[in-house]
């Protein structure tokens, strides 16, 4: 089928449906809300349709006459044979006609409408398939009206600071509030492992702030700043923030500086790398009877290559310092064979689990890639553990 979607002007123009019965009810339904100029041709009409205002019922059997002078045509009777005449006599006038009984051969086809106060979307499947035209209509709807509520929201937004937490980088994982400030959003300023193309969706100027190890695009005193001159400048800004806005985020540095200049922020959690890695890596941070605690460490820098007192430890930012974390680990006599989980771009397409221990990475049998989350506990190996209490 090559059916073009357009929109017709139907100011001064006639419509004719030929058929009285539910399927020509139906199609009413829609029509009359753009024309007030409506011929239905039936022997028998649904009381529903004559009660129409807009629609000039004639019970008679359709004759070719009855569609002289009309702009459409939509045949609606329930006869194949009857629908296939009219198309016939509709044809040689050059009017384009409906068959309600039969899209393939159609002129033209109604679209499956969502109408807002601003907008009106038209809505076609290139396969006969209405079911689904018409689920995929309501959930248009559902999007079209919520972001229109979000619109006109967004006054009351202006001056105000959000800062987002993205999730480990998978947009999926984006909560649908994040998403909602996001559309609504006058700037954005995102970090590393956000994807910029999947921003393109979003209005809002976008300005990356990333801070890669050796490569800062800004300090974080500026990226402070730059917050607050957007927010006084009345904007709706969005701070996006891989993982969790206050787990390693900075985001309560950024609070606190916005606050104390008579700037408002709202938090908007986001799931944290280390949860996200955990559950989809299969690696339990607890488990009944192998790990009831959990700590979670940067392992950007030295201080904080400490060994923390929980059953399963989480190191983030630490690709280049696992195997001084792991020897750390062997000084203060933990075993050689003492596990150790490397989930590699959580949530990516790409991503990689690694087990290992502590003596391999020490050891330098096993190589940490960037961006990695490690995870070192019982937890790791807990499906082995599981199956030697069997």
């Amino acid at each position: 089928m090559s059916f073009l979607p357009i929109s017709l002007n139907l100011a001064g123009k006639q419509i004719g449906l030929i058929g009285g019965g539910q399927v020509a009810a139906q199609k009413l339904k829609s029509l009359v809300r753009y024309s007030s100029n409506i011929r239905v041709i039936a022997p028998e009409i649904q009381a529903e349709i004559e009660a129409i205002p807009a629609v000039q019922c004639l019970h008679e059997a359709y004759q070719p006459q009855h569609i002289e002078g009309l702009f459409l045509v939509f045949a609606c009777t329930d006869s194949p044979e009857v629908n296939a005449q009219i198309q016939a006599d509709c044809e040689s006038r050059g009017i384009l006609c409906n068959r309600t009984d039969d899209a393939e051969v159609s002129d033209f086809h109604s679209s499956a409408l969502v109408e807002t106060d601003d907008f009106v979307v038209a809505m076609n499947s290139k396969r006969k398939e209405v079911k689904k035209t018409v689920l995929m209509a309501q959930e248009i709807e559902h999007f079209v009206r919520e972001r229109e509520q979000l619109l006109q929201q967004k006054e009351q937004l202006a001056g105000k600071v959000f800062l987002v937490g993205f999730g480990p980088g998978n947009p999926n994982l984006l909560s649908r509030r994040g998403e909602q400030l996001l559309f609504q959003a006058d700037i954005i300023f995102y970090d590393d492992l956000l994807d910029h193309e999947f921003l393109a969706r979003y209005r809002g100027e976008k300005h990356y702030v990333g801070k890669r190890r050796g490569n800062h695009s800004k300090e974080q005193d500026e990226i402070n700043e730059v917050l607050y001159q957007a927010a006084s400048a009345r904007k709706m800004v969005v701070r996006l923030k891989g993982g969790d806005p206050l787990i390693f985020g900075r985001g309560s540095e950024e609070r606190f500086y916005l606050e104390e200049k008579g700037i408002s922020v709202e938090i908007v959690p986001g799931i944290s790398s280390a949860i996200a890695a955990a559950s989809l890596g299969n690696i339990p941070l607890t488990h009944r009877g192998i790990a009831s605690s959990v700590s979670f460490g940067t392992a950007h820098g030295k201080s904080s290559y400490k060994i923390p007192n929980s059953d399963t430890a989480v190191y983030y930012m630490g690709a280049s310092n696992m195997h001084e974390i792991a020897t750390n680990y062997l000084e203060q006599g933990y075993p050689n064979d003492y596990p150790v989980g490397l989930v590699y771009k959580a949530s990516f397409p790409d991503q990689e689990v690694t087990r290992t221990t502590i003596g391999q990475l020490s050891r330098g049998e096993v190589a940490a890639k960037s961006p990695v989350i490690g995870i070192f506990g019982h937890t790791v190996n807990y499906r082995e553990l599981l199956k030697a209490q069997e």
